[in-house]
């Protein structure tokens, strides 16, 4: 498939936007959503061909959702033993669920919460099932952007096999630049900071600790990158903390997008 680094940044924002949906969703509502959220998967290519090329028949799935669903909180359902097969096994459940609306997705998450709340349930569902699904298919979307370099208007030929994917320039441009003059500007990364701390604050007033700490190394990231010369090695730990720590916040969804915006700004000051 053809996509320029624009196009992924708009992929990817959508992906989290849809998955956001999922994880907040009202327990009445959940298995809509997954629906949309399936539907959303499966028109996007570079989404739905990785999930493809990963994939893994779940072995008796309607069974086991079945046992699952009936006892009660006992059970959970099994998401495989590698992020690869984690990723597609989710895949299958949510695809069952959206096909199925007899599901109970509140039954599925009750194994993961001593809570009898319907709504608790499927937090938890989200948190447990959903998320780490999600984290995966961002963190290969994140890999495609790193590949594709600073180039924003250039296509790149995405070729997935067995779950890897290779970025090449398209045939239709006839050469990329190995070199590229790329230039950092104090004044689009003090504000770019600032935006983040907003995001911070407003998505993650019930996690204080998590707060501080990304409070912490954002403003760390601002006092390095005006220095003269500033250390890559302070400024990678930093932007790595911080978006290692907002993937275990589940509903910090501009926060997220504007820890991407901040790494791709400060990428420069990396290499």
């Amino acid at each position: 498939m053809e996509i320029d680094k624009k196009e992924l940044k708009k992929t990817s924002r959508k992906f989290r936007q849809m998955a956001s949906r999922v994880l907040n969703a009202h327990y009445t509502e959940i298995n809509s959503v997954i629906k949309m959220f399936i539907e959303y998967i499966e028109d996007t290519p570079i989404i739905n061909e990785y999930i493809q090329s990963i994939f893994v028949e779940y072995p008796n799935l309607q069974e086991q959702i079945k046992q699952v669903s009936e006892s009660y909180g006992d059970l959970v359902l099994p998401t495989g033993d590698t992020p690869e097969q984690e990723i597609t096994y989710v895949y299958q459940i949510l695809k069952y669920i959206s096909e199925n609306t007899s599901v109970q997705t509140s039954a599925l998450g009750w194994g993961y919460t001593s809570s009898k709340k319907f709504q608790d349930m499927v937090k938890e569902f989200g948190i447990r099932v959903v998320l780490p699904f999600v984290n995966g298919i961002d963190d290969y979307l994140s890999d495609i952007a790193t590949d594709m370099g600073y180039d924003e208007e250039s296509k790149f030929m995405i070729n997935v096999s067995g779950g890897q994917a290779q970025v090449n320039i398209s045939n239709d441009n006839s050469t990329l630049n190995a070199t590229q003059n790329i230039q950092v500007n104090p004044s689009e990364i003090a504000s770019l900071i600032a935006e983040l701390k907003d995001n911070i604050e407003n998505e993650l007033s019930n996690s204080q600790n998590i707060k501080n700490i990304l409070l912490s190394q954002a403003q760390l990231i601002a006092n390095e990158a005006a220095d003269e010369k500033p250390k890559k090695e302070v400024l990678k730990t930093a932007i790595n903390t911080i978006q290692d720590l907002l993937k275990t916040v589940p509903f910090a969804v501009t926060a997220v997008e504007s820890s991407r915006k901040l790494y791709e700004l400060i990428a420069p000051l990396l290499s």
